[in-house]
């Protein structure tokens, strides 16, 4: 199953899908400089769907260190899960 990621950011929108969300964050090809404000990250699977905003400092995190970006996609993950849980 793949997941899709968008993130808005700067009124600027990049969409991309992998197999983890760790991969479609990467395939993104964004670094720490092309973050120039805070940004809403949204992921999907299947029909579930999650937004998460996040300031400017974290997603500059994201982008600049491959260990932040993984431990982000884990906790997207499980928030995703989380959500799909609710949702029945």
């Amino acid at each position: 199953m793949n997941y899709k990621v968008i993130l808005k950011t700067s009124d600027i929108e990049y969409k991309t899908d992998g197999e983890s969300i760790d991969e479609a964050l990467g395939k993104l090809g964004l670094t720490w400089e092309h973050i120039k404000a805070k940004g809403v990250i949204t992921v999907s699977k299947d029909k579930t769907t999650y937004e998460h905003l996040f300031y400017q400092r974290q997603l500059r995190r994201i982008f600049a260190n491959k260990l932040t970006r993984l431990i982000w996609a884990k906790r997207l993950t499980l928030l995703l899960k989380e959500t799909a849980a609710m949702n029945g």
